[in-house]
């Protein structure tokens, strides 16, 4: 059970990475709106916080991959994860677009891309 935002957003990191690597990739960039987790994971810091176990996780699963960078976003500059966010919460169980994003979000892409 998640204790603070940070714990919410290093859980979320987690599933993201282990779902690259279930998807078979080997080369990728996540990006996230907590400067505190993405700056953790870029410098190796965290361990003593109550999210370094997962960091600690994601650490392990990076290694599987050939290319990997965490790059921190602004949270006015991620519609994408906004709205996907918001719309997870109206369905039940789990939905993954390989190919075609749903109609709603893909202009949004091109929003986060131009955003700055």
């Amino acid at each position: 059970m998640a204790h603070s935002i940070a714990d919410l957003e290093a859980l979320a990191c987690l599933k993201a990475v282990q779902f690259a690597l279930e998807i078979g990739l080997t080369r990728a960039v996540f990006e996230g709106d907590s400067a505190v987790i993405i700056n953790a994971l870029l410098h190796g810091a965290g361990s003593l916080a109550s999210f370094g176990n997962i960091l600690d996780d994601i650490r392990m699963h990076s290694s599987a991959f050939q290319f990997l960078d965490f790059v921190s976003v602004s949270y006015h500059c991620n519609f994408v994860a906004d709205a996907l966010a918001k719309k997870a919460k109206l369905v039940d169980g789990a939905q993954v677009w390989l190919h075609d994003l749903p109609s709603n979000i893909a202009p949004l892409v091109l929003r986060d891309v131009h955003c700055g």
